[in-house]
């Protein structure tokens, strides 16, 4: 099972045991045998300020898997304690919603973390699709589902599911008010053979978040049809029946801290 130390670089355990005031090795070592301490070192104040509070871009200072596991469980710490989240109502509008107990359910599972911690680093470094097609549209990977072999369509559809989380999680002020064409819906929703019900809901021009709605409809049944095929972590099956939560996680993230930074990311090591 993938773990945190395995996304961690050189420079990142450096870094870490400078602002802790440790040595990188022993930090390794000690890694290996108590990963659920990194945790810890996550959430720790004076690594988020040694991360965030330099001059320098944070990518030139760490790998975006740190840059990204620091800025996860800030959000998660904020959330823990939070009464309310200012939930997405519109382009540049945000209402206060006292429903915070799916995202704190969410948070308090740290494969969960560790999942939205890869999603974020897999689009700041793009990984290749297992099809010839553009791995930052949702359209055009749809096109390729039926062509997929049986070995690479569990990845597409992981991928198809990855992207609509964060479309609706990071971009929300541009997916969410945006109303999907029926031809389009007919496209996606036939990736997953949903019925005529299911697609014409997808383009519900009646909601206040239409864009926000169909993706989320999508990407969990994405989800569910990429652990059908067998290849996909459990996890994923777990962030199916709560991408919703997801999602809102992911919008308090983006609003608290992803957009304080730019992004215009310069390569780590």
């Amino acid at each position: 099972m993938a773990s945190y130390l395995d996304g961690l670089s050189g420079r990142d355990l450096r870094t870490l045991a400078a602002i802790t005031g440790g040595d990188a090795d022993q930090l390794a070592e000690d890694l290996k045998t108590r990963p659920w301490a990194i945790h810890d070192f996550l959430s720790d104040e004076d690594v988020f300020s040694g991360v965030m509070g330099r001059q320098a871009h944070p990518a030139n200072v760490v790998s975006p898997f740190l840059l990204f596991a620091v800025l996860v469980h800030a959000a998660a710490k904020d959330l823990r304690t939070a009464t309310f989240v200012n939930d997405w109502t519109g382009p540049q509008s945000r209402l206060p919603v006292f429903d915070v107990a799916p995202l704190q359910e969410f948070i308090e599972d740290p494969s969960r973390m560790f999942f939205l911690v890869r999603l974020l680093e897999s689009f700041a470094m793009p990984a290749p699709v297992p099809v010839p097609a553009d791995p930052l549209d949702l359209n055009d990977m749809a096109m390729w589902v039926d062509q997929a072999l049986p070995s690479q369509r569990a990845t597409l559809m992981c991928r198809l599911g990855d992207l609509s989380l964060f479309m609706s999680g990071v971009f929300p002020d541009h997916a969410g008010p945006r109303s999907m064409p029926p031809t389009e819906a007919e496209q996606l929703g036939g990736t997953i053979d949903m019925t005529s019900e299911e697609i014409l809901q997808l383009c519900d021009r009646g909601s206040l978040s239409p864009g926000l709605d169909a993706l989320e409809s999508l990407g969990s049944r994405w989800y569910e049809s990429a652990v059908e095929g067998g290849s996909a972590p459990p996890v994923v099956a777990d962030v199916a029946t709560r991408f919703r939560a997801a999602r809102r996680v992911l919008n308090h993230l983006s609003d608290g801290y992803l957009f304080a930074l730019d992004f215009n990311w310069p390569s780590a090591a």
